[in-house]
């Protein structure tokens, strides 16, 4: 996921739920379940490698940072 997201020029925060309890608790807030890998962008969250779900997201990213 994070080669995916760096490889598409993606900006992103890495949370470990491993090594922060902050992570845990707003990955629980966000699912009521600790699963990972989590990408999350305004509403849209994708679970797991989902490369369809993904490339939309990468889209809307790479939109939203054209300048208007």
């Amino acid at each position: 996921m994070r080669d995916y997201l760096e490889a598409n020029s993606v900006e992103f925060d890495d949370r470990n739920i491993r090594h922060s309890q902050e992570a845990r608790d707003e990955l629980m807030s966000l699912t009521g379940d600790l699963v990972v890998p989590l990408v999350v962008y305004g509403n849209q969250r994708v679970v797991g490698f989902d490369p369809d779900a993904l490339s939309q997201i990468v889209a809307a990213y790479l939109a939203a940072k054209q300048p208007s």
